[in-house]
């Protein structure tokens, strides 16, 4: 248990984008709390909230930028790994941001019934996501190292007996990996099948084409990039990598069924990390992998250990209630829908 800090400490100050930007200065930050990450929002239909500084005898703390979504005809917000921490980082503070947080929507917006952010300390404020999986721990393939036999280095030795054995595989099967980030939107489609494919195998349901189109056209080549493995011009691997300063996440990707014949997908991770350590890049997120919060994340997480000897720890998803008596009849609805559809085996 902690104590919860006296009323009035720490204060919340609206900010704009330029401000923003300034207060994170060169503190590594996840690309969907930055400027450009507004474009995408926006290209879905997501307006900004608002950015706001969480500030304490005048000094910026931490940093948050939410934007409106809706479930059914219910609205809430959402800040996609936030807030970014620029001071220390506690519980009695996460506490306080979130409170305040939740004062400011009330006032700003009654129609609000949640806000959904991340924290790294458990509270009891902070309530399962509803109708979403959260991760709270990652695999990121270092790439400080710099040259593919460093990186290689680094890996558990599994790792390293694997990427060694996908890279010769794949070239035997007559496979290129490219980065296809300026291809046109009919040449996408075709990528997107893959996604398909992906899907139906996993048991998943994937975004639309014009999602992954509208976030590698909205944010551009500085902050999305496409890699692409294809076997007779053929696509069978994808990776959509986002990009934050000197670091890059996997987003989005996805395999054909004929790949794991000659470990695509493995071989086009692969390939990306050294591209991307060879720019000067500093670390590829594999976003997400197993934890005791997540288990569902078991299978994936085994894959994504191959690459690192130690997973990295970051803030979950919590949703926050903003109006908890309306909450609470959304979750218990919610249930209610499962119930009915796993009866009527749909």
């Amino acid at each position: 248990m902690f104590t919860a800090p006296p009323p009035g400490s720490g204060s919340l100050v609206p900010l704009d984008a330029r401000q923003m930007r300034l207060a994170i200065g060169g503190t590594a930050s996840p690309l969907e709390q930055t400027e450009p990450w507004e474009a995408f929002e926006r290209s879905q239909g997501r307006q900004l909230f608002g950015r706001y500084a969480y500030t304490i005898d005048g000094k910026h703390v931490a940093v948050i930028a939410l934007y409106r979504y809706s479930v059914s005809r219910w609205f809430f917000l959402w800040a996609k790994h936030g807030p970014v921490w620029l001071g220390e980082q506690t519980p009695a503070r996460e506490a306080e941001l979130r409170r305040l947080l939740v004062a400011e929507v009330r006032r700003r917006d009654r129609r609000i019934v949640f806000i959904r952010m991340h924290a790294r300390f458990h509270a009891s404020d902070l309530l399962p996501l509803m109708g979403s999986i959260t991760y709270d721990r990652t695999y990121v393939i270092d790439l400080r190292p710099g040259t593919p036999e460093q990186i290689r280095a680094a890996m558990p030795k599994d790792g390293r007996r694997g990427v060694r054995r996908a890279e010769r595989v794949a070239r035997e099967a007559g496979c290129t990996i490219a980065e296809e980030t300026g291809l046109d939107r009919k040449e996408f489609d075709a990528v997107y099948q893959v996604l398909v494919a992906t899907a139906k195998r996993d048991g998943f349901r994937p975004h639309p084409s014009q999602v992954y189109w509208d976030m590698l056209t909205s944010l551009g080549p500085e902050h999305a990039r496409l890699f692409v493995l294809r076997r007779d011009g053929v696509p069978h691997c994808w990776d959509l990598v986002t990009v934050s300063g000197k670091n890059a996440a996997a987003y989005y990707g996805a395999s054909s069924n004929e790949s794991r014949t000659f470990r695509g997908a493995e071989a086009l991770d692969w390939a990306v990390a050294c591209t991307l350590a060879e720019e000067g890049m500093w670390g590829l997120d594999l976003m997400g992998a197993e934890s005791t919060r997540v288990p569902e994340l078991y299978s994936v997480g085994r894959y994504k250990r191959r690459f690192a000897r130690h997973p990295t720890e970051v803030d979950g998803a919590w949703d926050v209630a903003v109006r908890p008596v309306l909450y609470q009849a959304l979750v218990k609805a919610r249930r209610a829908r499962h119930a009915v559809r796993g009866r009527l085996g749909r």
